[in-house]
């Protein structure tokens, strides 16, 4: 490793690339700081380490970091039942077998549920990084992120509908909680259909003024994925029993453009079917054009609960029309008779002020699913699919990093009780780095005497990295 000095000295020649040294300088101190960080925490867990686990012998391992490829040399462990361990790497958060930190692959799947494809992403990481992540690497990750989750989802789904447990919950109780529906057409492949369906979810508390004639949703929850329409609302009204204490909601506002899946949300929420408001003007005009007028008078009676007014009206226009547009009226008629009840307008009634119509679903679905997964000639697997639109679920609720590293030094727990038990909301008062105060003695006192200290210090000074195991730095 070169000293300051020697690199202030190379950069002299080519100032033009001051970016390109530093960073690569940094990047080399980081890597060599990392592995005898590595190692020293790997002789700190041997001493600590629990009765009849021995040291079977070292394995080396490299592992992709945020500051390049390094190369670490750690304990193997096998316990009394005949089973092997690496205890940094159960300290470190990495997952068997894997050659990505957890950063970096908080990193490449947060990226994967934004950029269009996996080799985009690659790119970008490419570009980023200084050794970067093969796109292959990223899929794979995806799917060791992602399925865990949708286990656990369906281990609580059976847990709460077939046993009838109740979920804990953080009880949240609100005034008037909207939730709307609808679905998404993809592109497969190498599936016998040629077309699948992602469904997304939206629930919110209401809105928020964020400029003149602007707003935004107050606490928005999504939730998405390729399923039917029973497994959907299942998955996303146990969501929502995590956060809010439905059986005490005041109001429970449920919003769709009329599928029969999307309608089946009121039921399982215990709330109030609205029909959305964009599709049932698309589906008058499209039955009554163009004549505007008409689709206003049948719009007014829909929306204030003269249903058979309005079906009177296009029954007399019907019986006037011919051909193709006597069949439109009939497809019409029964549209609006088939989501009658959700035709009024729910406010109607209502003393509560800043309420507005629903239909944030729309773009919501662009931005959430369609940007990522229907554009740009993708095509996917029923099961690459809900992977990818899980993956946007986690990013959207903030649970990325949770099922990436959830809790850093410890095994997880793979029983179902283990499951049930153990909390995947991120606390930002919790010391996650607290294993290594507690594992490493010299990590305590002053920052002269830590470990990454003593390296810097050594680095810098043009010393090896062996004098770190010497005398503590003096003060300069």
């Amino acid at each position: 490793m070169e000293r300051i000095d020697d690199v202030v000295g190379e950069l002299k020649g080519e100032v033009s690339q001051w970016e390109e040294g530093i960073f690569d300088w940094a990047c080399g101190l980081a890597q060599a700081l990392a592995k005898v960080m590595l190692e020293r925490i790997d002789e700190a867990l041997l001493k600590g380490r629990g009765e009849g686990l021995g040291v079977v012998g070292f394995r080396e391992h490299y592992i992709t970091t945020l500051f390049g490829d390094i190369s670490i040399r750690r304990r193997l462990y096998q316990d009394n039942a005949g089973h092997y361990r690496f205890l940094l790497d159960e300290a470190m958060g990495l997952k068997k077998r894997s050659h990505v930190s957890p950063k970096v692959e908080e990193l490449a799947t947060f990226l994967a549920s934004q950029v269009p494809s996996f080799a985009r992403c690659e790119q970008v990481l490419r570009a980023v990084l200084p050794d970067g992540v093969s796109h292959t690497t990223i899929h794979r990750l995806v799917g060791r992120v992602v399925d865990p989750c949708i286990a656990e989802e369906e281990a609580e789904i059976a847990a709460v509908f077939e046993e009838g447990e109740i979920p804990q919950s953080e009880g949240r109780v609100v005034p008037y909680l909207m939730a709307e529906a609808d679905g998404v057409s993809i592109a497969l492949q190498r599936e016998e259909e040629r077309r699948g369906e992602v469904k997304v979810g939206i629930a919110y508390e209401g809105w928020e003024r964020i400029g003149k004639e602007r707003y935004r949703l107050k606490e928005k929850t999504s939730y998405a994925g390729v399923m039917d329409g029973g497994r959907f609302w299942e998955g996303f009204s146990l969501v929502l029993a995590k956060r809010y204490d439905l059986s005490e909601a005041g109001q429970i506002i449920v919003g769709s453009d009329g599928a029969d899946w999307a309608r089946e949300g009121a039921e399982y929420l215990g709330g109030k079917f609205q029909l959305d408001r964009f599709h049932l003007l698309r589906a008058l005009y499209r039955g009554l054009a163009p004549d505007e007028g008409l689709v206003g008078e049948v719009y007014r009676a829909c929306v204030h609960s003269e249903i058979d007014k309005a079906d009177r009206i296009l029954s007399e226009v019907q019986s006037r029309a011919r051909g193709e547009q006597r069949k439109r009226l009939a497809q019409l008629r029964g549209y609006l008779l088939s989501n009658r009840e959700g035709l009024p307008d729910y406010r109607i009634g209502l003393e509560a002020e800043g309420l507005r119509g629903l239909g944030a679903i729309e773009g919501n679905v662009d931005k959430l699913i369609a940007v990522r997964m229907k554009k740009r000639g993708m095509s996917w697997t029923k099961r690459g699919a809900n992977r990818m639109a899980r993956l946007i679920n986690l990013r959207e609720r903030g649970e990325l990093h949770c099922w990436i590293n959830p809790h850093p030094g410890k095994t997880k727990d793979t029983s179902a009780a283990g499951k049930r038990a153990e909390t995947r909301h991120y606390r930002p008062d919790q010391d996650n780095g607290a294993w290594l105060g507690a594992d490493l003695p010299a990590l305590h006192g002053s920052h002269a005497q830590r470990p990454w200290a003593r390296a810097l210090w050594a680095l810098a000074h043009g010393h090896s990295l062996t004098t770190i195991r010497g005398s503590a730095p003096t003060k300069c």
